[in-house]
């Protein structure tokens, strides 16, 4: 009786630390607002209702709290959880990486994508509860039932994923030379976490056992929290550094460049007249970041100091001037191997640098 109670005791604790740190994490993505973030909160956080509704849907594992050890229960939270799952990351995923999407279609197509799964959870959910009696045989059926809809969901996250792939590709230099427009290397790591996080709920679905259900209720939790602290870290404060305290606020700054910023000056154009680094394919401002030892906002302060428009019209006017000179040295050599050396991920990309900077194309200045 002791080894039962202890079990029971342990289950319930881990599922209940679930929920609650669930909750928790939904009020701080629909509620909290880091001042850090504080101004273009929307733009850098726009699937940020949809996280808190994943976290939030938490609230119907309820019912297993109550009856934990409970056959019925444990398989309609499991179902519940592979099926809304499955939604509301391909909703997260939508907002994430096309917010610009139509909206109002985008609603119809989410409410039509909750139907099939509403209408198998509710008669489970009602025999979890004791409400209705299914007749024999229902298990059977409703796992098939479960497991059709979720092969419809797991191939809309595979579509998906190959969607997000195939917008990086096709996003060209202006859009991800400067990592605050398209976040091509966050959408190549991100892009199959959906998928994953699917196969693993199928398999605690398809095990349909309680300590199966203990390890996922842990795993998810520890991986929630550490997604809060890392996304919207609650103890985080702006830290001003001592050298930017007359730069706070960059840009209004009227004074002289400070011995940093004259420094960081003659280090970013030594990459670029020596090293040429704006030769590299698809440098974003994060590389030149790493290799001046600085951050985001002074290296933004140099660009604009310098005389750049932004981290891209910096790259884009280095590419074209070299380009021009390759392209009076060598009159015979082909506009696709210039492009190429330059750092244009193809002739085109080259054209259009061209003509943004008014400099015809690269044909007419041979």
């Amino acid at each position: 009786m002791a080894h039962i109670d202890t079990t029971y005791l342990v289950l319930f604790s881990a599922n209940l630390a679930f929920i609650v740190t669930h909750i928790y994490g939904w009020l701080l993505k629909w509620f909290y607002r880091p001042k850090a973030y504080a101004e273009h909160f929307h733009e850098l956080f726009p699937a940020q209702k949809s996280v808190g509704v994943i976290y939030l849907l938490q609230v119907f594992e309820i019912p297993y709290l109550l009856q934990i050890g409970n056959g019925d229960a444990l398989l309609y939270v499991n179902a519940f959880s592979l099926l809304f799952f499955s939604i509301q990351m391909l909703i997260m995923c939508e907002g994430y990486f096309f917010p610009n999407e139509n909206a109002e279609h985008r609603k119809r197509t989410h409410l039509l994508l909750f139907l099939p799964a509403v209408l198998t959870l509710v008669p489970l959910f009602l025999q979890a509860v004791g409400l209705v009696h299914l007749p024999d045989g229902w298990r059977v059926w409703m796992v098939g039932v479960v497991s059709i809809i979720f092969l419809g969901y797991f191939c809309l996250s595979v579509y998906e994923a190959l969607k997000i792939r195939r917008a990086v590709q096709r996003a060209n230099e202006d859009r991800y030379a400067d990592s605050d427009d398209f976040p091509v290397r966050f959408a190549n790591l991100i892009r199959w976490v959906p998928t994953l996080v699917l196969i693993l709920l199928a398999i605690n679905f398809y095990a349909d056992n309680i300590w199966v259900k203990f390890a996922r209720d842990l795993l998810f939790m520890c991986a929630s929290v550490w997604f809060c602290v890392l996304t919207l870290n609650p103890w985080r404060k702006v830290q001003v550094e001592d050298e930017a305290d007359a730069a706070e606020n960059l840009s209004t700054v009227q004074s002289p460049l400070s011995t940093r910023f004259d420094d960081l000056a003659a280090r970013l154009e030594r990459l670029l007249m020596e090293e040429k680094i704006f030769t590299e394919l698809h440098i974003t401002s994060d590389v030149l970041i790493s290799r001046l030892g600085t951050n985001s906002k002074y290296l933004a302060e140099v660009i604009r100091r310098s005389g750049y428009h932004s981290f891209y019209d910096m790259i884009s006017q280095h590419r074209v001037r070299y380009a021009i000179s390759l392209i009076h040295q060598h009159p015979d050599r082909r506009l696709a191997d210039i492009a190429e050396q330059c750092g244009f991920s193809s002739q085109a990309s080259m054209t259009k640098a061209f003509k943004a900077q008014g400099k015809g194309t690269p044909s007419s200045n041979r």
